[in-house]
């Protein structure tokens, strides 16, 4: 197993970085900045639409050390932040119309970023923030593989974390299982759903959330909706809550009043195949041969009624990372890796089933990062 060299993830990435003969960089990505920094906002207040915030969040790294580059408005988020921090001014209350990037321009160009190489996250920096770079000698480098890569194998206070968004969604699938009941729209057990995470995280929580019902168990997964929630349903539900720079994967279905012969059996079926796959992801399998043994198990008794998507993946900083669990994949899984795995099968035009955990792969056998039981 390759050990990390460095204690926190910004270290590692610190030394990942000077590996790759850069001591600077500029990030963007939400995902990485709250990884790296701990520096998080609800994605419902991120800079999208907001004419005072158009500007991202920024993270200067230099010689291993970490500067926080927030618009004014989210001043209040950073104070917990280990680093230091600079706020640019995103409007003034009198004059001139806001012009958030500029502001954003200004506050980088004072900062120490020096001539040579630096590395960026091209798909979330700023056009008008790279020409700034160019414009005082620094040579952009996209580091997106590079953080890829140097988390790959996580250090503790990344499964402290994981393990912190996996609690959040084994509230939410215990909140779908005790609150559903007919004559509740999707959204509804959804909101409620989301309510009882908020709880316990003290706050908005960030999460991805499908939730369907009856017949649209069997499709793809899509936002809940207004379809109303009958007796003997199937409701599947997969969660994806983001809290202290780390994500969560998870996927259960029940049914809404007395299970059918029919409903047990695949569940039974589906629940044993998780277990299966779980214990196939051993350090040094490749990713591809997971996938086959996992889908030739189900098609046995299922056939093409078994999942057309991937059989699972990495999670972390993002919620969806190497290995890629699909056909074919090359990816090798090592020891100190936390992935997800997520056997279904969807019966067309009836109902569907997707079982999901969270697991660290380790040297003899992998733990659970998931604390809720599938049940129906």
């Amino acid at each position: 197993m390759n050990e990390p060299q460095a204690g926190t993830t910004l270290a590692r990435f610190g030394l990942a970085l000077r590996e790759q003969g850069m001591d600077q960089a500029l990030l963007a990505a939400p995902n990485t900045i709250a990884h790296l920094v701990g520096f998080e906002v609800d994605w419902e207040n991120w800079p999208v639409g907001d004419p005072f915030t158009a500007a991202p969040p920024l993270l200067l790294i230099r010689d291993g050390e970490a500067t926080l580059i927030v618009p004014k408005l989210f001043a209040a988020a950073a104070t917990s932040v280990d680093c230091e921090v600079v706020v640019a001014p995103t409007h003034a209350f009198r004059g001139t119309p806001p012009d958030p990037i500029a502001s954003l321009e200004e506050t980088v160009g004072s900062l120490p970023i020096a001539a040579g190489p630096i590395g960026v996250d091209p798909g979330h920096l700023p056009v008008r923030v790279g020409d700034l770079l160019r414009r005082v000698g620094a040579e952009t480098v996209s580091v997106e593989q590079l953080l890829i890569d140097s988390r790959r194998i996580k250090l503790p206070v990344e499964v402290n974390a994981l393990r912190q968004a996996a609690a959040l969604a084994d509230t939410i699938q215990m909140a779908v299982k005790d609150s559903a009941e007919p004559g509740q729209s999707e959204a509804e057990l959804a909101g409620l759903a989301l309510a009882a995470a908020y709880r316990q995280g003290g706050r908005r929580v960030p999460a991805n959330l499908t939730l369907n019902a009856g017949v649209g168990s069997s499709l793809p997964s899509a936002s809940p909706g207004d379809r109303v929630i009958e007796a003997g349903d199937v409701i599947l539900t997969d969660t994806s809550p983001w809290t202290a720079g780390a994500w969560s994967d998870t996927a259960n279905a029940i049914v809404v009043g007395e299970p059918t012969t029919e409903h047990r059996r695949l569940f039974d079926t589906l629940r044993a195949t998780l277990e299966f796959a779980i214990g196939a992801c051993r350090p040094g399998v490749r990713a591809g041969e997971v996938d086959r043994i996992v889908r030739e198990r189900l098609a046995a008794d299922y056939g093409d009624a078994i999942y057309k998507h991937h059989t699972g993946h990495g999670i972390g900083a993002m919620y969806y990372e190497p290995p890629h669990i699909v056909p074919g994949s090359d990816h090798l899984i090592d020891e100190g890796m936390v992935l997800c795995v997520e056997p279904a099968v969807y019966i067309p035009d009836r109902f569907g089933m997707r079982l999901e955990h969270v697991f660290r792969v380790g040297a003899d056998g992998n733990e659970i990062l998931s604390g809720f039981e599938h049940t129906l």
